[in-house]
């Protein structure tokens, strides 16, 4: 009797033994599971491209005068103001720039991004919102058909009602150097200090269009060629997000 309840208990330690050892196994491969599951449900794509057209010979440019006068300004100078009368700086705007008056003309081009709709990997998620959200390598391309050169380019992110880079709720993306007339050029955006957190705000909500918009100021100073012809800017980049589970 003693030996058979020796057997018994060795038995019972063995399969007990080995039950803690596959618990252990479950438990670590558990783990690891979690982990590939994790790595596995981030997602990786290509930011849509945003195109923006500046064209002067669209309705919403100003044309300048062929040729005006060259005034100083400032105190002191001929004019203190260079929309002073008989200036008509709402049909013609003038700035008064190192000392002149020139022509400046603010341009804005917005274009609306729908991450459900355009990006396969997230139409299919059922969620509305993304865990995280994160924007790398923003790139753009220029093709100028312009004859004098593009001026920075600011680019802001805002809701989908907003069409300027100063209609509410804008807020700056990046930026992107000036570019040579009649050239095709590409780059890295210069992302603004808060460009990460701006994207992520509105683009983690990615069934919620929003808008990309550029902006640009064109001057034209006295004895200088008068903008003519069109530019073509795309921005794109790496987009890393994790779904909420």
């Amino acid at each position: 009797m003693r030996r058979t309840m020796s057997v018994f208990t060795n038995r019972q330690d063995r399969v007990l033994g080995r039950a803690c050892l596959i618990a252990v196994w479950a438990f670590a491969l558990g783990l690891a599971g979690c982990n590939a599951i994790s790595n596995l449900g981030t997602i990786t794509f290509d930011l849509p491209p945003q195109s923006f057209s500046f064209d002067t010979g669209s309705s919403t440019w100003k044309a300048p005068p062929a040729t005006f006068p060259s005034v100083t300004c400032g105190p002191g100078k001929t004019v203190a103001d260079c929309c002073q009368a008989p200036a008509d700086c709402t049909a013609t705007p003038l700035a008064c720039e190192g000392g002149v008056c020139v022509l400046e003309f603010p341009i804005n081009a917005s274009q609306t991004i729908d991450l459900k709709m355009q990006v396969p990997s997230l139409s299919s998620l059922s969620g509305q919102t993304l865990a995280t959200i994160s924007i790398s390598q923003v790139t753009y391309t220029i093709d100028s058909k312009m004859n004098v050169d593009l001026p920075p380019v600011d680019v802001f992110i805002g809701p989908a009602s907003a069409m300027s880079s100063t209609d509410p709720g804008t807020q700056k993306f990046g930026s992107i150097p000036s570019s040579p007339a009649n050239m095709k050029t590409t780059g890295n955006m210069t992302l603004d200090q808060n460009g990460g957190a701006v994207f992520s705000q509105y683009a983690s909500a990615f069934s919620t269009p929003f808008n990309f918009i550029a902006h640009a100021t064109m001057i034209v100073a006295p004895g200088t060629p008068v903008p003519s012809g069109q530019v073509n800017v795309t921005v794109t980049g790496k987009v890393s997000a994790k779904p909420n589970l």
